[in-house]
C-alpha cells in the first residue's frame, strides 16, 4: 500500500519536475529579455510623456497607460521565445519510451520553423500581450504610486528634521 501511495505522488512529481527543467533554460531566456524590454520601454514611455507635459511624476493614469504599453511592447516582441519555453515543458512523449519531441532550445526553433513556419513562433501572441499589459499597468502603477508615497514621507521627514534643527 505504502508503495503505490508514494508512487501516485512521486512518479507525477517527477515528471513535473523534469518537464520543467526541459524549460528551465528557455525560460530564462524568456525571462531576462522580456523583463529588461519591459522596463526600459517603461522607462522610456514615461520619459517621452514627463518631457511631454513638463511634470516631474506620472499622474496614475498616465503610469497605468505606460505600464500597459510597455508590458505589451515586451510580451510580443518576445512570444517566441515564450512558443519555444512553452514547447519544451509541455511536449508529451512520442511513445511509451518517453522520448522527447524537443531536445532543446535551438532544436526547438528549428522544429518549429520547419513544421508551421514563421508563424509557429507567434503562437498565443494575442493572450500573451493582453495578459502582459494588463499585469504591467497594474504593476508599474503600483511602482509609481509606492515610490511617489515614499518620497513624499521622506521629503516631509527631512522638511521636520530641518525645521527642528533650525529652531534649536
Amino acid at each position: 500500500m505504502g508503495n503505490i501511495m508514494s508512487s501516485a505522488i512521486m512518479v507525477p512529481k517527477e515528471l513535473i519536475t523534469q518537464r520543467m527543467q526541459a524549460g528551465y533554460s528557455a525560460t530564462l531566456l524568456r525571462n531576462l529579455p522580456a523583463g529588461v524590454l519591459s522596463y526600459s520601454s517603461f522607462e522610456y514611455l514615461k520619459a517621452a510623456v514627463l518631457s511631454r507635459t513638463k511634470n516631474d511624476h506620472l499622474e496614475p493614469f498616465q503610469s497605468v497607460c505606460c505600464g500597459a504599453l510597455a508590458g505589451a511592447i515586451s510580451a510580443s516582441l518576445t512570444t517566441p521565445l515564450d512558443v519555444v519555453k512553452t514547447r519544451l515543458m509541455t511536449q508529451e512523449a512520442i511513445n511509451k519510451v518517453s522520448a522527447a519531441m524537443y531536445s532543446g532550445v535551438s532544436a526547438t526553433v528549428k522544429q518549429i520553423l520547419r513544421d508551421e513556419g514563421w508563424v509557429g513562433l507567434t503562437s498565443g501572441m494575442g493572450p500573451r500581450v493582453v495578459h502582459s499589459a494588463c499585469f504591467s499597468a497594474l504593476g508599474y502603477f503600483a511602482f509609481e504610486t509606492a515610490k511617489m508615497a515614499i518620497l513624499h514621507q521622506h521629503l516631509k521627514r527631512k522638511e521636520l528634521c530641518e525645521m527642528n534643527v533650525a529652531s534649536t
